[in-house]
This record gives C-alpha cells, sequence and structure tokens, in this order.
C-alpha cells in the first residue's frame, strides 16, 4: 500500500546557512576553490579516492586539533603505495605531534563550568570547572608518574561514570599511557577477561556504587578480582577510591587515594608530545560469546573522530551543556571525555536511568538546561510505553538536539517524540558505529530533513556501501532498495591499530576484512540505503541475520510490527539452525506487558500482521511467551546469545544485566517439544 512519505522535521534556516555544518562546507568551498551546496554534494567529495585527503586535512584545522606540530600529508602510505586498501590501518596525518589531554584542557576558561556531576535520583550537580578539572588532573599525573607509569603503559579503572575516570583517563593520556576502564556492575570474571589480557601498570577501582536506589558494597567482588590481577608484574598497585586503609588491606598490592595521592612531589602538569596515531585506548568488545577482544585505538583518530561527530553532524557548540547518559564500559563513555574538546560541559551521572521512574531524567534535562542529550532507543521507547510527555511536563526550552544509539530506534518512537514527546523543535538524531571504529557510519545532519523511519545520512569521509553478502568478490547493492551488509570502502582515521594481545594482528583482519578482503571494512549490520531520500534503514546486526529458505531480512522489521500490539513489552527475534536443521527457521520471542494475558489468538493476529506489513515469508516459524529477554549492561538486545543458546552453540557470557533469563531459552533447543507445550493463559476459541 502507497504512502505518503513527509519529513517529520526540517532544517531551519539558521540550520541551513549557519550551523557548523554549514560553515564548514563554506570552509572548504573557500580553502579549495569549491561550489559545494547540498549535504550529497559534500559527502561525496569527502570519500572520494581524489579529493578526501583535502577533506581530512580541512577537518583537521577546522575542529582545532591543537597539535604542535602540523600534520604533512593526510596519511600515510598515500592511496597509490597501499592501493586504497584499509587493513593495514593506514596510518593518518604523518608529521602532527600533539596530546589528547592537551587538547582537551588547554586554552580554556578557567572560571568556566567543564563537569556537572550529579548522583541518581538528584536534581543538584556539583561543577567543576576547568580549573578545577586542569589541577585534578596535573595532580593525578603527578602521582601516576611517581609510580612510574609512562609513555604505553596501561591504566585501568572499574569505576563507575563520575568526574573520577575523567580525571585519571586525562591524566593517563597526558604521559601517553593507554586507557581502559570497566563497569563496577560487571561480575568478577567479566573483569578478569579484559584485565589480564591488557596488564596494566595500575587499576582504579570502586569499592561500593549506588543503583536503583540501593548502595551495593563491591568489596567481595573486589577482592576476588584482585587476587589474579595482583599476580601481573607489571601490576604496581590496585587504587581504592575509598580512604579506608582497612579495605586496601585486604588485597594485595591495595592503597587507598589518598596514598595514592601522596606518591605526588608537586610536578606540573605535561603534555607529552606524541604522534597523532599514538595507541592511547583500550575498548572491549561486548564478549557476548567468549572473551571480550581488545580494540586499540588512537589519540588522534578518536579525538578527531568524536569532534567531528558532535561538532559538525550533531551540532554541539562551546558552552553548550551535553548529557549523555552512559557508563564506563560503552564507547559512549569515550565520546563524553571527547566532547569536552569541543569546549562544552558534560554532564556525568552514575545510577540508574530509570530510577525513581523513567520520568525523571527529562525533569533533569529541565533543571540542568542541557543542551544535547544523548540516550538509547531503549529508553526513549519506555518513556513513549509509559505515557510521558516530557515537554508537557518541563521546560525543554534549552534542548537542541537528542542523539539516540545501541540499537535501531522504532519509527513509531520517532512519531511520539514529535507528536507528543519533546519540542517540535529539536532535532532527533538516530546514529550507528561501534566500538569497533570509534564514531558514526551513519547519523544526523542539520542540512536534511528527518523521515521517521531512516537515518538521515552517511556521516561525512565514511564512504559507506550495501554489500550483497553472497558474492564474496564484493558487489554493491546500494541502489536497489534490498537490505545487505554495511561496509565502508575508504580509510577513515579510527580504524583500530590492532586488537591488543597475541595474534591481535589477525583477529583484526578476520573481524572485520575477511568476508571481503583488506579493501572493505565490514561492519557486521544489516541495513538498507533509500535509493529516494538517501536515508538508511538500521536491520538489526547481519551475524543475527534472517535467513529462512534464502530470504534475508533483519529483526528490527519484526520488531516495528511487533510495536503495533501495545500488550507485547518486548520482544526478540531470531533464527535457529541446529547441526540437524536443513534451513534456518525464524522464532520470536514475546514478553507480555504487566497484567496481559497470554493468548494464541494474539499469537495468530501479530502472525497474520506480520503477513499483512511485511510478507508471509517474514512471518516465523514459531511464537513462543517467555518470562524475560537478556539484555547487556548497557542496554542493548542480546539477540546472538539467544540465537546461540537455541541453536546449541556455545552460550557462555559474562555481559548479560539478567543472566537468570539465558536459561529460560534452554528448552528451545528442542523447539518442536516447546511447540507441543501450552504456554498460552486461554486458548483461543475457533
Amino acid at each position: 500500500m502507497a504512502q505518503q512519505r513527509a519529513p517529520i522535521w526540517r532544517p531551519s534556516h539558521e540550520d541551513l546557512n549557519d550551523s557548523a555544518m554549514a560553515r564548514f562546507r563554506d570552509y572548504s568551498n573557500e580553502r579549495y576553490h569549491l561550489s559545494m551546496k547540498s549535504y550529497s554534494e559534500l559527502h561525496a567529495w569527502s570519500i572520494s579516492p581524489n579529493t578526501a585527503g583535502d577533506f581530512w586535512l580541512a577537518l583537521f584545522d577546522f575542529l582545532d586539533m591543537r597539535a604542535t606540530a602540523p600534520p604533512r600529508a593526510a596519511f600515510e602510505p598515500v592511496r597509490s603505495q597501499h592501493g586504497g586498501n584499509l587493513y593495514p590501518s593506514p596510518k593518518f596525518f604523518p608529521g602532527a605531534k600533539m596530546n589528547f589531554a592537551g587538547s582537551v584542557l588547554l586554552n580554556r576558561d578557567p572560571n568556566g563550568r567543564a563537569i556537572l556531576e550529579v548522583v541518581e535520583a538528584s536534581l543538584d550537580a556539583t561543577v567543576i570547572t576547568w580549573r578545577e578539572l586542569y589541577d585534578f588532573v596535573e595532580k593525578s599525573a603527578d602521582a601516576m608518574r611517581s609510580l612510574g607509569v609512562k609513555t604505553g603503559d596501561r591504566v585501568a579503572a572499574v569505576i563507575g561514570n563520575n568526574a573520577q575516570p575523567i580525571i585519571l583517563c586525562l591524566a593517563a593520556l597526558s604521559i601517553g599511557a593507554i586507557w581502559s576502564s570497566v563497569s563496577p556492575d560487571f561480575g568478577v570474571q567479566g573483569i578478569l577477561d579484559r584485565l589480564v589480557q591488557t596488564k596494566p601498570k595500575l587499576v582504579f577501582s570502586d569499592t561500593s556504587v549506588i543503583y536503583n536506589g540501593k548502595l551495593r558494597d563491591l568489596m567481595g567482588t573486589v577482592q576476588t578480582w584482585a587476587k589474579t590481577v595482583a599476580q601481573g608484574e607489571e601490576l604496581v598497585h590496585i587504587v581504592l577510591t575509598s580512604s579506608d586503609p582497612k579495605q586496601a588491606a585486604s588485597i594485595e598490592k591495595g592503597i587507598t587515594f589518598p596514598e595514592f595521592y601522596a606518591k605526588g612531589v608537586g610536578r606540573q602538569l605535561v603534555f607529552e608530545q606524541l604522534p597523532f596515531s599514538q595507541p592511547a585506548f583500550i575498548f572491549y568488545s561486548s564478549g557476548t560469546t567468549g572473551a571480550p577482544k581488545c580494540i586499540l585505538h588512537t589519540a588522534g583518530g578518536v579525538l578527531l573522530q568524536v569532534k567531528k561527530d558532535y561538532i559538525v553532524q550533531i551540532g554541539l557548540r562551546p558552552g553548550d551543556l551535553m548529557f549523555q547518559y552512559t557508563t564506563t564500559a560503552w564507547i559512549m563513555w569515550a565520546f563524553v571525555l571527547s566532547a569536552l574538546g569541543t569546549g562544552a560541559a558534560v554532564v556525568v551521572y552514575s545510577g540508574s536511568p530509570l530510577y525513581p521512574d523513567v520520568g525523571f531524567l527529562p525533569e533533569l534535562l529541565a533543571k540542568l538546561k542541557v543542551n544535547v542529550f544523548g540516550t538509547s532507543a531503549k529508553y526513549l521507547t519506555d518513556l513513549m510505553d509509559s505515557n510521558k510527555r516530557p515537554r508537557d511536563e518541563h521546560d525543554l526550552s534549552a534542548l537542541r538536539k537528542v542523539t539516540s544509539t545501541g540499537s535501531v530506534l522504532p519509527p513509531d518512537v520517532v512519531e511520539w517524540f514529535y507528536a507528543k514527546g519533546f519540542p517540535s523543535k529539536v532535532q532527533l538524531i538516530s546514529g550507528s558505529g561501534g566500538t569497533d571504529c570509534s564514531c558514526a557510519f551513519v547519523g544526523g545532519s542539520p542540512l536534511l530533513p528527518l523521515y521517521a523511519d531512516e537515518i538521515q545520512a552517511k556521516v561525512l569521509g565514511m564512504a559507506v556501501d550495501v554489500f550483497d553478502p553472497s558474492h564474496p568478490e564484493g558487489v554493491s547493492i546500494h541502489a536497489s532498495n534490498e537490505p545487505g551488509e554495511l561496509i565502508v570502502r575508504q580509510p577513515f582515521p579510527s580504524q583500530p591499530v590492532t586488537f591488543w594481545g597475541l595474534g591481535g594482528d589477525a583477529k583484526y583482519r578476520e573481524a572485520y576484512y575477511d568476508l571481503f578482503g583488506p579493501k572493505v571494512w565490514v561492519q557486521g549490520d544489516l541495513i538498507r540505503i533509500s535509493t529516494t531520500t538517501g536515508g538508511i534503514q538500521m536491520l538489526g546486526r547481519s551475524d543475527g541475520v534472517l535467513n529462512p529458505s534464502g530470504v534475508r531480512f533483519g529483526s528490527a522489521e519484526i520488531y516495528a510490527v511487533v510495536r503495533l500490539f501495545h500488550s507485547i513489552a518486548d520482544s526478540v527475534c531470531v533464527g535457529q539452525r541446529r547441526p540437524q536443521d536443513r534451513d534456518e527457521s525464524v522464532i520470536l520471542f514475546l514478553k507480555m506487558a504487566q497484567g496481559q494475558k497470554r493468548t494464541q489468538t494474539l499469537k495468530d493476529q501479530l502472525k497474520a500482521e506480520i503477513g499483512k506489513q511485511l510478507s508471509r515469508r517474514h512471518v516465523p516459524k514459531y511464537v513462543f511467551y517467555v518470562d524475560d529477554i537478556p539484555y547487556s549492561h548497557v542496554g542493548k538486545k542480546l539477540e546472538i546469545l539467544v540465537k546461540n543458546v537455541i541453536s546449541g552453540r556455545d552460550s557462555k557470557s559474562n555481559v548479560v544485566a539478567n543472566p537468570d533469563a539465558v536459561g529460560l531459552y534452554q528448552k528451545y533447543f528442542d523447539v518442536e517439544a516447546a511447540a507441543k507445550e501450552v504456554d498460552v493463559d486461554e486458548v483461543a476459541k475457533l
């Protein structure tokens, strides 16, 4: 059925003429004597093999990377030498010297706001000025140097989302050390899987956290993982954020924060001038199955790409207040850290986004007068499902942008956002990237309209295409409106250096370049690009793609139909292919809203609606009711884990926030037997 498509948001005159995107376009036109007008022209110039180098050099200067030595080129080896290969990763901006921490901290208003610390359920913030932040970093770096931390050493933290990990990270980066962080809500094995691989010289750890209104003592967990970590030859100390010497004495190599700071001798803060491609971060893959991969990223690559995303694509301005809800384990924490490099102030919030209720964060946005709010698709969905109308309940006049990432944003949530949820002038920006790339591949643009069922655009500098996975030689289906693999054709600055540890280069190549070779980065997402608007539909992970009888489609298409049924609280749709199966079966699991009955009638209606809205080929072979659906600690639905469980594959994972949910799916390995069981409250009457 043909539907009238109309944008749900349109750019203003100011967006089109005075946004950072518009100013960058005009700057590039003047610098290179061009006449680009539209976003499509700007993007095409940014990814063309003949002009991509010009784009990256212009961006480096436009973003004010605060290098003490300029780059002699955009990247090396030059294209004629590396043949357009993305693997091995080309080195960007050779010759440039800089320091991530210096780029963030230098030349700021000493009395201006840098960080606003907020604890769970509080509307009050502790303000840290730029001067105070500088002093805290100086004090921390002084102590780290006294303990022997030097360029290339690893410094790790198992700390909640407050100002402390930002301070410690900037201190480590000022020296040239490599930073990694883990959320303290991880279990012992999840922490060990990360720290044992990276062999840090220092580990900082919380001893308690507050979540969902409850104080949780972490010392039992800390004492357990510390027994193993303390055996590392490189480790000097495990520094507890408490000041209780008894707690520190209970672990080998343990000291308190006061004891750590006492190691300092009053050194002034020195920013070691290092190459743009200096390794600076180890970010961890989700570890949904097996040990997490340790992805080694560069200081310059992370900072430039995140500044590009925030300043040019999103529109974050110096002096703005930005609040991205995150934990220290999620890549979005590094985005918050890097956002300080724009001159904006950031909110760091520790605790649950749903406590004391789902409507609390909009109240906080109003109280603090937040300009840019970053959240997840799940949180916005929860707001809508709770019948909240933040714009009617709070003064959100300061809010200009809301960003959503982490999972697919349903179209009905976008429609609610503008019809009832938030002020109509606010630009809602859905984006997709990942820990792998430390940037967005697709996201927002202030020069383009927004359609409810699409992400607006490919991000500048990101040569995104859609490939048919059945053709290993690499065949673009960009112009077909068909789903395919999200790939990138051109190098970008935040490609990983490698994976940390033994065999890291081979693991890095296998992760992204095995499918189509070294000229093509494969992200592992299934997407469709509109031939009319150029907008992008994210259809789920391609490793979780549904492929019954050779028909490929994404779980997001199923979820969009499920959301039409308000009695269903959540769902997970996966493919099952056991060793004995000749074809894949699509199985849909439903979690009902509180007080709603499980009926056969609902199953039948849902399957009929999927067939009507999509096609008969999309209709799941089985639909089951379940009590819970597994999610990760950062709110991602763990489709692949469910798929592995019901297909009889390895299902060990240490990132599950609700691990008891995993066991609910074991019986569906024998799906035929499960289908014979009665899982409804009342049988539909014929």
